[in-house]
């Protein structure tokens, strides 16, 4: 889970310098599950690098707890002002991670009182621009 974390985290602060601003408006960790292989991740943002440790590291705000291929699909919303709009969730992709949080099998911990910063996560992991 950490080296899939810091991968997409390495692409898209590269490609989307942009996003470090949003990155630094983190400041607590968000921390990754993966039910696929019962693994987790945690990434802390600073002023000047995100670190992704594997396993819990501090009090993660936001935790999020998915499959791969839930957060392959998280990653393909695409996000606006910031972070805060998200207006990848109304296509049909985002639609269905709808779905799967309304349904349980995408769990958000934290998202309604982090919304700001699970927002936020999702602008900096998307791979869309």
């Amino acid at each position: 889970m950490a080296s899939i974390l810091a991968m997409l985290l390495g692409q898209n602060l590269e490609n989307y310098p942009d996003r470090i601003a949003i990155a630094r408006r983190m400041p607590r960790p968000v921390a990754v599950y993966s039910t696929d292989t019962a693994t987790m991740a945690t990434i802390v943002f600073g002023n000047d690098e995100a670190t992704v440790y594997n396993g819990t590291v501090g009090r993660p705000s936001v935790t999020v707890m998915a499959s791969v291929d839930q957060i392959t699909d998280v990653s393909q919303l695409k996000m606006k002002g910031a972070g805060l709009l998200p207006v990848g969730f109304f296509t049909k992709r985002g639609l269905h991670v709808l779905g799967e949080i309304a349904r349980h099998r995408l769990v958000v911990k934290g998202l309604l009182t982090h919304t700001v910063t699970a927002l936020r996560f999702i602008a900096v992991i998307s791979v869309v621009e």
